[in-house]
């Protein structure tokens, strides 16, 4: 049996790349090379990555380094995301503050890269020096999301609506509800507030369709709250009072927004809006 060399390894890479196919995973690589041992095959990939020909963002998935990422040897998600989903079987879009800032909304942390996506949960990890922070939805409705070009091809990401009722919803996870109310201020100009968002608004429990109504008129943007409350009105929404902040104690002398149901039990501040 001929002698495997790094060379070879590195050709195949290579030649890969310039067909346009910058992933692969460990199955793909194994098949390109007959006979070749698990040994084998476990070094030559961890020489290549050692080499920053290659990284690889999760387990047996690999991405061959496009040339103006040598240098970092770090590879974006936006670059991978879409292949990575694929190759783990998982529907996905981008989602929360990484939607948001492609969005033009808020200031996105660059070493973190929000991804919601179906099936059962994966741990949060930095890959490829950037932290993935990975959601959970059991049903990932597609029509809501829009494909974004990026360097490696494309990905799917939120609507700025969706990507909204995402905030409000998670809002402990992105920085609290006075942060919700900075991205929403930039994010609601861009919302499509029309029937054809009716069906995605049944995707979200009244709770936070309130929140984001009350968000909506503690920011004066009173034409989108009208609209929002009349949107919510056609999906037959049923308002019952609920706390502004749900992991916040209600009392008895709380405020109450009457138009939205809101149990105002938390301060939001908006000074710098």
């Amino acid at each position: 049996m001929a002698r495997i060399e790094t060379n070879d390894y590195i050709d195949w890479i290579n030649q890969r790349a310039m067909r346009g196919k910058s992933f692969f995973n460990k199955d793909d690589f194994k098949g390109a090379f007959a006979n070749i041992t698990e040994g084998a095959l476990a070094v030559a990939l961890s020489r290549l990555v050692g080499a920053g020909r290659i990284v690889s963002p999760w387990q047996n998935f690999y991405v061959i380094v496009p040339i103006q990422y040598k240098l970092k040897g770090e590879v974006p998600p936006s670059y991978y995301i879409d292949e990575l989903m694929q190759f783990l079987g998982r529907k996905y879009y981008v989602s929360l503050l990484t939607a948001a800032g492609l969005h033009g909304a808020g200031h996105q942390r660059a070493m973190s890269f929000f991804v919601t996506m179906d099936g059962t949960a994966l741990r949060n990890a930095v890959r490829s020096g950037t932290k993935l922070l990975l959601f959970q939805k059991k049903n990932i409705d597609l029509r809501f999301t829009h494909e974004v070009r990026t360097e490696g091809g494309y990905m799917n990401v939120s609507s700025p609506l969706m990507t909204a009722l995402d905030l409000v919803q998670d809002e402990r996870k992105v920085g609290g509800l006075s942060r919700v109310a900075e991205i929403l201020y930039e994010l609601a100009e861009k919302f499509e507030l029309n029937e054809g968002q009716l069906e995605l608004i049944k995707q979200y429990g009244s709770p936070i369709l309130q929140r984001l109504g009350y968000l909506l008129r503690m920011l004066e943007l009173d034409e989108l709250e009208n609209q929002w409350f009349d949107l919510c009105k056609k999906a037959s929404v049923k308002f019952k009072y609920v706390a502004l902040k749900p992991s916040v104690e209600k009392h008895e002398h709380d405020e109450r927004d009457k138009r939205w149901k809101i149990i105002i039990n938390h301060d939001i501040d908006i000074d710098d809006i």
